[in-house]
């Protein structure tokens, strides 16, 4: 029979990549790399070969520990050391039961003569076990160990074991640590009520028969940075076992059993934590869950698994976050729809902040599950839809062991849908069959060749949300009392395409479509507050029910909605397959500007004001240019907008004002400004005296201003020049006396003003004034030298 089941594998395994060839795209692995050996078998001639062991009391240990000359006393802190022995045979090879002492096991060989005919070890009620770098291989079971009150197997290595290569049965704190299972049949590590167990940095791979790690009615269990792949059931089952945590570890190509296979199975297991592994190319599912209460599930990379990444059913209350789910559903449908993040029937689920995309069909699927939220994820590039749920409308609770109360935590609604970015997925964003009482808030979903909203289904509210460049920007169908407002709809065959009664269309703004607003077997909907423009046709009604028309206004409040083309002339006319056209009775004008009067000031005035007449129920900014070049951008509130055209140059000029829609279109007007400069330069600044010693030069600085600019000049310029800066400076070597400089500053337009300076040159200080006779005309200096000639004669 085994052979027979061999020979089944083989030829899946031989015919399955044709039948995958095609289908199954390349997805980067994004593994983590763990300190893990590669599987090794080892040379049994270097063990002391030993007859088979069994101890079944304390007597029988003690006899043979001082027989064997075994180290240690059996004691805690001195355990009886059994080492270094080769156990090939066909009964049980170590079996020691009902002892008090505590002993290790190291460095043995264990193995049967025929294959797959007895145990390799099996401990049985003792207080304090190691089993330390051992090697079991070709047995039926490779390690029984029940009833030990502290139990280790570290470093230990399984290949070729029939059934499971670790069985432990009611040893809570145990440890099972850097082990390698490989090549077996049966499960890899088995715990049947072992609470508080820690499997860590152990490597289990090629299982034809079994799961990696099974975990049953075993609570508080971690299984932390294994490596666990190509195992025939999933990497980790947990069948009855709350409060389990799977975290950093890498689960990757489990194959081949046709029943909920996966990556990770929880089956009645609340409080499940999944964080931080990398779970890949399994098939069914990445992670599985069934009538498993308050998992969560974050921070893991769930990629290439062949029907679901996430696969929930009969389930509440969990956590999906942070979670980067993609590559997933690529195998034909087998039960349900496949996807990155499955819901069956459950209730009260977080799905935050993921990354879900390229998965096939869809990025998330529902299916009877309530009170969902699903808010800030990232969803794109899938093949079919970004969100699908399909409810019949028979919400379930199911109630199973260690099931908490039910905490409804996102209100009444069925469906709470918020703040995602929904784009590019192969058919629509959100997809909603039957689903009632949801809200689809603020979400931005774009480019979809079908719908980025549809749905069938009553009482739901569709508020906020920017759609644009699909076919149909909005799409409800045949169904009631549905509430459209606030949403952004733009670049798309359809904008908002209804076929409701009793629904209300209100403040939504509908832009750039083929249709704006389209009514079709529509009947008793209020449609208003609504800002409809440049679609090809704003607004149209098809088969209008006739006992229940469609009011585009609200009568008691006189508000209509606002159309771009509204030329303030009567109603607005609303199109119709008939011809017979409904009208909006309060129809206003999406964008308006009216021309604002020219403005004349002299170039010193203040408080020359421009103001526009504008309007705009959903304005985005405007933007001010005087002859042509861009001086001013600002937000825009959608009323009158004034520019302060103070500080212009002398001349006429053209002011002009573009108004901008939150569509980005726009309207723009224009008007003059006529500024004379009338007025001369300012007083000049500078000294009126300026006075140097002969010989020096003359530098001194003047200032005016004038708002079109000035020139300087001098009357002197012979003698003097000043500079375009005024800057005045002597051109000669100046004389003693007095000269008078008029400085004249004048701007384009002829206007001047004068500053006469006295230029006062004197002698060099320290000469006698008796000795100055005259001044000559031009300040030449005269001097008569009266002197005593004084001799000093020698004697002789």
């Amino acid at each position: 029979m085994k052979h027979a089941r061999k020979v089944l594998v083989i030829l899946i395994l031989l015919v399955t990549p044709l039948l995958l060839s095609g289908i199954l795209s390349n997805v980067a692995s994004e593994a983590k790399i763990l300190p893990l050996q590669s599987p090794t078998k080892v040379n049994a001639l270097s063990y002391e070969v030993h007859d088979p062991i069994w101890i079944l009391n304390d007597t029988a240990f003690d006899d043979m520990a001082s027989a064997e000359g075994w180290a240690g006393d059996g004691s805690p802190d001195t355990p009886y050391i059994i080492e270094g022995y080769n156990i090939t045979s066909d009964l049980t090879c170590v079996m020691v039961q009902h002892v008090t002492v505590s002993f290790e096991i190291r460095d043995c060989y264990i193995t049967n003569i025929v294959p797959w005919t007895s145990y390799g070890i099996g401990i049985i009620d003792a207080p304090d076990v190691s089993i330390v770098d051992t090697t079991i291989e070709t047995v039926h079971l490779g390690m029984e160990l029940e009833q030990i009150d502290s139990l280790s197997v570290t470093g230990c290595t399984f290949t070729d074991i029939e059934d499971e290569s670790i069985y432990v049965n009611h040893c809570d704190g145990s440890i099972i640590n850097d082990c390698i299972i490989y090549d077996s049949y049966g499960t890899g590590i088995g715990l049947h009520e072992a609470n508080n167990t820690m499997i860590s940095n152990c490597n289990i791979s090629s299982l034809e028969f079994g799961s990696g790690i099974y975990v049953y009615n075993s609570h508080f269990v971690t299984v932390f940075q294994n490596e666990i792949y190509e195992c025939e059931y999933s990497g980790v089952w947990a069948f009855s076992s709350p409060y389990l945590t799977v975290e950093d570890n890498i689960i990757h190509d489990n194959w081949f059993y046709f029943g909920p296979m996966c990556g990770v199975h929880l089956y009645g297991s609340p409080h499940a934590s999944i964080v931080g592994n990398s779970i890949y190319d399994n098939a069914r599912n990445g992670i599985y869950v069934e009538l498993s209460d308050w998992a969560y599930i974050f921070d893991n990379q769930i990629y290439g698994n062949s029907d679901h990444g996430i696969d929930v059913i009969f389930s509440n209350n969990g956590t999906i976050m942070q979670n980067n789910i993609h590559g997933n559903g690529w195998w034909p449908v087998i039960i349900n729809a496949l996807c990155g993040i499955y819901l069956g029937p459950s209730q009260d689920w977080m799905i935050s902040d993921n990354e879900i995309w390229n998965n096939t069909p869809n990025g998330i699927s529902m299916e009877g599950a309530e009170r969902i939220q699903i808010s800030a994820n990232h969803i794109f590039n899938n093949t079919d839809t970004g969100v699908y749920g399909d409810d019949d409308g028979g919400g379930m609770v199911i109630i199973v062991g260690f099931s908490e109360p039910v905490l409804p935590n996102i209100g009444d609604e069925v469906l709470l849908i918020s703040e995602n970015i929904i784009h590019n997925n192969g058919i629509t964003g959100i997809d909603l069959n039957g689903y009632d009482e949801c809200l689809i808030v603020n979400n931005e979903i774009y480019n979809h060749t079908d719908h980025g909203i549809d749905f069938y289904g009553d009482g739901n509210q569709v508020l906020g949300n920017e759609v644009y460049n699909c076919e149909t920007g909005i799409g409800s169908y045949e169904c009631y009392n549905n509430t459209f407002s606030e949403n952004i709809v733009y670049d798309c065959l359809g904008g908002i395409y209804i076929v409701n009664i009793g629904s209300n269309i209100t403040d939504n703004i509908v832009f750039d479509n083929e249709y704006g607003i389209y009514m079709d077997n529509s009947g008793n909907c209020s449609i208003y507050g609504n800002d409809v423009g440049w679609n090809d046709v704003n607004a149209f009604e098809r088969d209008t029910f006739p006992n229940g028309p469609l009011l585009w206004y609200n009568d008691e409040t006189g508000i209509g909605n606002w159309w771009h083309d509204y030329n303030y002339t009567g109603y607005y006319n609303i199109s119709s397959d008939t011809g017979d056209e409904n009208l909006d009775l309060y129809p206003s004008c999406s964008l308006n500007l009216t021309q604002a009067a020219s403005i004349e000031y002299e170039i010193l005035e203040t408080g020359n004001v421009i103001e526009w007449d504008a309007y705009a129920l959903n304005p985005s900014h405007y933007e001010v240019f005087v002859d042509g070049e861009s001086v001013l951008i600002e937000d825009w509130d959608g009323g009158n907008i004034e520019y302060d055209a103070d500080g212009l140059s002398h001349g006429t000029h053209t002011v002009e004002v573009t108004i901008y829609h939150v569509s980005g279109h726009s309207m723009d007007n224009d008007t003059m400004a006529d500024v004379e400069d009338l007025t001369p330069p300012s007083d000049i600044d500078g000294p009126s005296l300026i006075e140097i010693t002969v010989g020096d030069d003359v530098s001194a600085q003047f200032s005016s201003e004038d708002p079109s600019g000035i020139s300087w000049a001098v009357n002197d310029t012979v003698n003097f020049g000043i500079s375009s800066t005024g800057l005045l400076s002597s051109l000669t070597d100046l004389s003693i006396g007095n000269y008078v400089v008029r400085i004249t500053v004048t701007d384009p337009y002829g206007h001047s003003t004068t500053l006469d300076v006295t230029v006062s040159v004197n002698a060099p200080p320290g000469l006698p004034q008796e000795l100055i006779l005259a001044i000559g005309a031009g300040g030449a200096i005269v001097l008569l030298i009266v002197g005593a000639i004084v001799y000093k004669t020698k004697r002789g």
